[in-house]
């Protein structure tokens, strides 16, 4: 891979991850399907003790546990380390917010969190494009707590 083929490939990627946020935060899991996830993707998330795998049960095990909820997921500064031409090593920081109703609480009956941490990953290029293959979401902190108003709640 020259210069130009690795900033390429770069760009390609922080595309991907783009699409998963957007995916995510929207709840758009057939973009998920179409352009973020290698079909045996994996999908491992420590804090909750779970590792699915492959993609179709990443799917279901993460729409079912977002919910009715609302949130916001950014992505910031990736380090890339490309491993081959066709895969790579990326590390996100990341932020998110979840909103839930009192109705659909977190796990300990919060209805808000902010949490901040990293998502590993790792990216292979298919003949689609580049694809998480496996991306695992360490926290750093976490915070928690019960908010009134939440999107789809009465006041």
């Amino acid at each position: 891979m020259n210069d130009i083929e690795r900033l390429l490939a770069i760009e390609e990627i922080k595309q991907v991850k783009a699409k998963y946020f957007y995916g995510l935060d929207h709840k758009d899991w057939d973009l998920w399907q179409r352009e973020v996830w290698a079909p045996d993707g994996r999908l491992e998330v420590p804090e909750a003790d779970t590792v699915v795998e492959p993609f179709e049960k990443v799917r279901e095990w993460v729409s079912a546990s977002c919910g009715d909820q609302v949130s916001v997921h950014h992505g910031h500064m990736p380090i890339i380390t490309f491993t081959s031409d066709t895969e790579a090593k990326v590390i996100w920081a990341m932020e998110d917010r979840l909103y839930r109703t009192k109705e659909f609480p977190l796990e300990d009956g919060s209805t808000w969190l902010h949490g901040f941490g990293h998502y590993h990953e790792t990216y292979v290029k298919t003949d689609a494009g580049w694809r998480i293959k496996s991306s695992m979401l360490t926290r750093l902190r976490i915070e928690m707590a019960n908010v009134q108003g939440m999107p789809g709640e009465s006041a």
